[in-house]
């Protein structure tokens, strides 16, 4: 089957990304100026490309190609970021067709996030193992679920949500939560480069939501919230060992989709606020720093 990918003078339509301006090891960032953070690492920089709120650096650290997309905000966004960059490199432009022997990329989002858990300090370093969606963007691709954790952490989450709004409610239960994992060996690789570097950090499930304010439990004068508190209703949630710890806004499509990409994908994003304080915000550039540290040496690490 063709894809149906669309291009425009020899560029993917949002990227602006013609063949060769991307590495196969990809950092994705929300915010445009972190782009520039990371970019700022590297050891030459061969493109800067720029089109609509995309801005997308590639060059090299420590010999080994890598690039870096500010994407903007929310699981929108991510979803057009991360499918034109694997058309970059794995579809033909001309045919619509997959190449043959194309390299399997691998991403790392760095991010920041809300605390979930009150014993968990901002400026903590959260390390996605699964993603939890509260967004609707990832149904729209359905793939088997990546283990039967996946498939826990949904029913529980349902349940969760369900139980947490208010009786009556016009959307009670249609909220419907969707699990995504993160590839375990780019997870370790993150988890151990944190502590090489002795920079505290915790590992666990990451929830994303689809706006900051209601989505993610802030109250607004005027506005009523479907569930009133969704912090510290999902914050109860554990399967195994797996606990909610951290809440962003795109870790759950971008785990889902690369999966079944067949790319790698992981995400590291300091904690910046505690459950009960969500207006509280850390001055968290140098903890973003860290987080940058980490994914460059995780990166090298899982080339080596």
């Amino acid at each position: 089957m063709k894809s149906e990918i669309v291009v425009k003078d020899g560029k993917v339509l949002h990227l602006g990304l013609a063949k060769g301006q991307l590495a196969d090891k990809v950092f994705l960032v929300g915010d445009p100026a972190r782009a520039l953070r990371v970019a700022e690492r590297f050891d030459r920089i061969d493109c800067d490309v720029r089109n609509r709120e995309y801005v997308t650096i590639t060059g090299s650290y420590h010999g080994l190609p890598i690039s870096v997309i500010g994407t903007g905000i929310g699981v929108d966004n991510v979803e057009i970021a991360l499918v034109e960059a694997y058309a970059v490199g794995a579809i033909d432009f001309d045919s619509c067709e997959t190449v043959p022997g194309r390299t399997a990329m691998t991403f790392i989002r760095i991010g920041t996030s809300a605390g979930m858990q009150d014993d968990i300090e901002p400026g903590t370093l959260a390390i996605s193992s699964y993603g939890l969606g509260l967004d609707n963007a990832g149904l729209y691709y359905d793939h088997p679920a990546g283990d039967e954790l996946v498939t826990e952490i949904e029913t529980q989450a349902l349940r969760i949500l369900t139980d947490a709004t208010l009786a009556g409610a016009r959307f009670r239960g249609k909220i419907i939560p969707y699990a995504s994992k993160a590839t375990p060996r780019v997870a370790d690789a993150l988890a151990a480069c944190a502590a090489t570097l002795r920079i505290a950090h915790v590992t666990g499930i990451t929830a994303a939501t689809p706006g900051f304010y209601g989505p993610s439990s802030r109250r607004i004068e005027g506005l009523c919230n479907t569930v009133p508190d969704i912090k510290t209703q999902l914050s109860r949630l554990q399967v195994q060992e797996q606990k909610v710890v951290n809440m962003e806004m795109e870790s759950s499509l971008l785990f889902h989709v690369a999966a079944h990409l067949g790319c790698a994908v992981g995400t590291i994003c300091p904690i910046i606020s505690k459950p009960r304080s969500s207006t509280a915000i850390l001055d968290y550039a140098a903890s973003v720093e860290q987080a940058i540290s980490v994914g460059l040496d995780a990166m090298c690490e899982l080339q080596a």
